[in-house]
């Protein structure tokens, strides 16, 4: 197995968990997690703690060949909102209202290999008070015929042929500050992935298909136990890299502890024909609310290093990959794990 790490060079300034059939908005993420039943993912799951909650159900986490289900306000839309700007989509919550940001912190170029593998939109939405903000970021990806230049997507260039990036989470950092989070998305008109789950994790847990691509394989949890608990610099847990059939996890290879200070959305998103033969180049828009500050754009709104994490899980055959960079957050925050 090889497990890659990049730090990217970023342009520019820097309870009982209970899944309803629909119930769309930003969702509670709360330090103690959510309590699972035993079977509750599969036969012989565990009972626990986890610190995820599913999003949408279609689509098996991008793997079945019969693609997602875009949410709507009637169906799949755990997680969902609706703001009705489009691509420009503005606040989530008509109760926070937008912070101006540089121009350098609303579009940030990611590089990594010499290359940009994405540009990253950043918004801050703030509420009267003063108190608590809506951070939203959106990727997308280089394709090399969007603007942004050759897009070879080689992540491991000692190889032959070129390495498709294949995205299967964004973890985003700072929040340890708020007892309780909120996380939700929007998949505008062009969006190529849904939310398929988020949690507050530092650590992504890989997931693999069974055979057909319509479920998840054999040992693969929905929503990740808390523990026994991985490393607390985990970056990626799973089997790691497979082939055909996927490997089957042990229990410890299925968990991530909660870790306060970051919020992990799963997605599947790429800029080249990954290994199911789609390109995906636009995430959805991905929101965190958390207390944040009052202060000028300077002090509340900094950007801070790594607090951006990008990774290739192992989805299909695919090694783990972890691409850092940068992006604003609440003030005092840190991209601690």
């Amino acid at each position: 197995m090889k497990n890659v790490k990049l730090k990217l060079a970023v342009l520019g300034a820097l309870s009982v968990l209970s899944v309803p059939a629909f119930a769309t908005g930003l969702v509670s993420l709360p330090t103690a997690g959510f309590a699972v039943t035993a079977n509750s993912d599969f036969s012989g799951s565990l009972a626990g703690t986890t610190a995820w909650t599913l999003c949408n159900d279609t689509g098996n986490f991008g793997s079945d060949p019969a693609d997602y289900t875009a949410p709507t306000t009637g169906a799949h839309n755990i997680c969902a909102v609706f703001p009705a700007g489009g691509n420009d989509p503005g606040t989530p919550d008509s109760n926070f209202t937008n912070v101006a940001l540089s121009a350098a912190k609303q579009s940030v170029a990611i590089t990594a290999n010499s290359e940009t593998l994405a540009t990253m939109r950043q918004r801050a939405y703030r509420n009267s008070g003063a108190t608590e903000c809506i951070f939203e970021k959106r990727l997308v990806m280089n394709t090399g015929s969007n603007g942004m230049g050759s897009a070879t997507f080689d992540y491991n260039p000692s190889l032959t042929g070129s390495q498709r990036l294949e995205v299967n989470d964004f973890a985003f950092g700072g929040f340890s500050g708020t007892a309780t989070v909120l996380a939700g998305y929007y998949h505008s008109a062009n969006t190529d992935s849904p939310i398929y789950r988020l949690g507050r994790s530092f650590t992504s847990v890989q997931m693999q298909a069974n055979a057909a691509g319509t479920s998840p394989a054999s040992g693969y949890y929905k929503r990740p136990l808390n523990s026994p608990a991985p490393a607390a610099s985990t970056e990626i847990n799973g089997v790691g890299q497979t082939l055909s059939p996927p490997g089957t996890p042990t229990q410890s290879q299925q968990t991530s502890e909660i870790r306060t200070n970051w919020v992990d959305f799963v997605v599947d998103t790429t800029g080249g024909v990954d290994e199911d033969g789609t390109t995906s180049k636009d995430s959805p828009f991905m929101y965190v609310r958390s207390g944040c500050g009052s202060g000028t754009e300077a002090t509340a709104f900094p950007t801070v290093s790594n607090s951006v994490r990008i990774r290739q899980t192992g989805q299909e055959t695919q090694p783990f990959v972890t691409i850092l960079a940068s992006g604003i957050t609440r003030s005092g925050a840190n991209a601690n794990f």
